[in-house]
């Protein structure tokens, strides 16, 4: 076999020939001196095409719906017959989907798979035999990095593509030998019209795993184009894909860290819907103040400095209500007790009305059933509750002020309100020395009043004395460390068999190019109307780092009282943690994109190392912030 593939005389049947790929790939096909069939279902698309081509005479338009069942084996034998053998066939043809698992139709479903992957099969299948006897042939097949990597919203396309890939390299394997070649190309993101003609539930909108929508079609197809002369097997032309790939299988837990972000703006949340806005999230705090003291709250101080008894007025809602249809997501917790203000089932009310998914995060004493009725009511989407013990001696010494046992008789009267799986329950449980043995204890507990997701928290803020030394993390992987994973580990497993999903921060740094809050995509709002990047910058102060005496500096956009928040959005210090951020998360995966070996943990481990470096630093005030690190 020549080291590269020769088009010029071949008999080439090209599928989805009149897409954007496709056409480029046609009139590349046809300069390299091919005879070509082109397939698609339009038949005026086709004679477009055709009439384009250096000759036309040399081009053959068969059309074909490759969703019915047959028509692709139909479409194989007439090109054998126009053409006397068909020595190449480009699989080209496929379709998108975008919709959630759950509301995905099953007769889309079917008609997705028809065209992406029973298709092409029946095609190779009707092809390889004449192939085989004459001891040649090529079988390209365009497949996608989406079947190895999951994509909220496009899960049935991977999974069409997934399978194809899977089908097609056994099928190389089987062929070897005999002067039949089987390609699966991982072209990445093009610039086409895939998404707009792609299927898609109601409210599902076009979805790009990144900001740009993919590289021009011309210079993709180009290279799809080179790689196909080149030998069988699978090659990768977009290496970002490629490291994904690699990643979702060393560490899919990573992987689904780095999606995060898309999956807010596929599905708003959780439960959400898609909803393509300016802001990702809003954190809104209606509540500086608390109904109680805890051991390892850090806001004491703010709290006795706060003016209107610290809660939000409505003056600060009013100046954030003009926008509420630019949010996806608002979340109304902050350093205090939520339900402390009376204006909150009003406020979620609003937000989800114009469209907002909408949560809180409470302590759970207040929640009695008057109020957990009129939250519910208000249709909040999410309640979550801090419960940092699973028995009354433990909880008590926490939560001082409180009642384990009236927090028990609350979640009883919460979980008899809920209907249909709404609001979504969670519990915030922050480790310490004190309660870490209770971390199995608190997943069945969890399982027992319906929480859907319990998150295992790090004691991460604090300020001054308050909080100090609560915090399980450490520098190192310690010994006592160790002990403190194993038991977050068989929390893990057991919140597998009962059905509880289990979140657990590190114990040990790990940074990241940007945290979860994100600033590119989210703000913080005070009680007081001060807009901050996060709630830790909002209000500074001495607090530790690792162990370290350190300030955190007090971080504010300005004051929604001075100016709107579209203004305050567009300041330069808001511009600079956006652009930061932006800055660092680029170089991050710019550098994770040169792996060019085998999978190798202990590679990726060092490339992920240089990639870290490779980042600028951080804005003022995250270098010593935990959550940037995982903590």
């Amino acid at each position: 076999m020549p080291s590269r593939y020769d088009y010029y005389g071949k008999a080439v049947l090209l599928t989805g020939a009149s897409g954007g790929l496709g056409s480029s790939l046609a009139r590349m096909l046809a300069g390299e001196g091919a005879r070509l069939i082109l397939s698609a279902r339009s038949k005026t698309a086709l004679g477009e095409l055709r009439s384009s081509l250096p000759d036309p005479g040399a081009a053959h338009i068969l059309t074909a719906d490759l969703s019915v069942p047959g028509e692709a084996v139909r479409l194989a034998n007439e090109a054998v017959a126009v053409l006397g053998g068909v020595d190449v066939v480009f699989n080209n043809a496929g379709l998108g989907y975008f919709a959630t698992m759950e509301e995905a139709d099953e007769g889309r479903l079917r008609y997705l798979f028809e065209v992406n992957l029973f298709a092409p099969l029946a095609i190779a299948r009707a092809l390889a035999p004449d192939m085989r006897r004459r001891g040649s042939g090529r079988i390209v097949n365009i497949v996608s990095f989406a079947g190895r990597v999951p994509i909220v919203t496009n899960g049935a396309y991977g999974g069409s593509k997934s399978a194809l890939a899977i089908m097609m390299n056994t099928m190389r394997l089987e062929l070897a030998g005999t002067g039949v070649d089987v390609l699966n190309i991982y072209p990445g993101t093009a610039a086409t019209s895939f998404e707009e003609n792609a299927l898609r539930e109601p409210g599902r909108d076009r979805l790009c795993p990144r900001e740009s929508c993919g590289e021009g079609r011309d210079d993709v197809a180009r290279a799809v184009f080179e790689a196909s002369k080149g030998p069988p097997g699978e090659k990768w032309l977009d290496r970002g894909g490629r490291m994904m790939a690699i990643l979702a299988l060393l560490w899919p837990r990573r992987v689904e860290k780095r999606l995060e972000p898309l999956k807010l703006r596929a599905v708003g949340g959780p439960g959400g819907r898609a909803r393509p806005r300016k802001w990702r999230l809003w954190q809104v705090e209606t509540s500086i103040a608390c109904n109680l003291n805890c051991v390892m709250c850090p806001w004491g101080s703010e709290r006795v400095a706060a003016g209107a008894g610290g809660l939000m007025k409505e003056e600060v809602w009013a100046a954030l209500r003009g926008r509420l249809s630019e949010v996806s997501s608002i979340d109304f917790s902050g350093g205090g007790e939520a339900l402390l203000n009376p204006e909150l089932p009003r406020w979620i009310r609003e937000a989800r009305d114009a469209g907002c998914e909408t949560g809180f995060l409470t302590n759970g004493l207040l929640l009695d059933s008057g109020r957990a009725r009129a939250i519910i009511d208000a249709g909040v989407d999410w309640i979550a509750i801090s419960i940092d013990g699973a028995t009354a001696d433990v909880y008590d010494s926490i939560r001082r002020g409180a009642s384990f046992e009236r927090l028990i008789a609350n979640l009883e009267g919460l979980v008899s309100l809920i209907a249909g799986g709404r609001p979504r329950l969670i519990i915030n449980f922050v480790m310490m020395e004190s309660n870490i043995h209770q971390l199995e204890d608190m997943v069945r507990l969890a399982a027992r009043y319906s929480f859907g997701r319990i998150n295992f928290k790090q004691c991460d803020v604090i300020r001054g004395e308050s909080g100090k030394g609560y915090g399980l993390f450490g520098g190192s992987r310690s010994r006592e460390i160790r002990s403190y994973e194993r038991i977050m580990k068989k929390a893990h497993r057991l919140g597998r068999r009962l059905g509880v999903e289990v979140a657990g921060f590190s114990f040990v740094p790990e940074e990241q190019p940007v945290c979860a809050q994100d600033p590119r995509s989210s703000l913080f709002v005070r009680f007081d109307g001060h807009v901050a990047p996060c709630v830790n910058l909002a209000y500074g102060g001495r607090t530790t780092w690792l162990g370290k005496d350190v300030t955190m500096p007090t971080i504010h956009y300005g004051r929604l009282h001075d100016h709107g928040i579209d203004a305050l959005w567009e300041t330069p210090l808001c511009g600079l943690y956006r652009t930061r951020f932006e800055e660092r998360e680029r170089a991050y995966n710019e550098k994770l994109a040169t792996y060019d070996r085998e999978p190798s943990l202990e590679h990726l481990r060092r490339l992920e190392e240089e990639a870290l470096r490779s980042m600028p630093e951080p804005p003022e005030g995250c270098g010593v912030c935990h959550y940037l690190y995982g903590i």
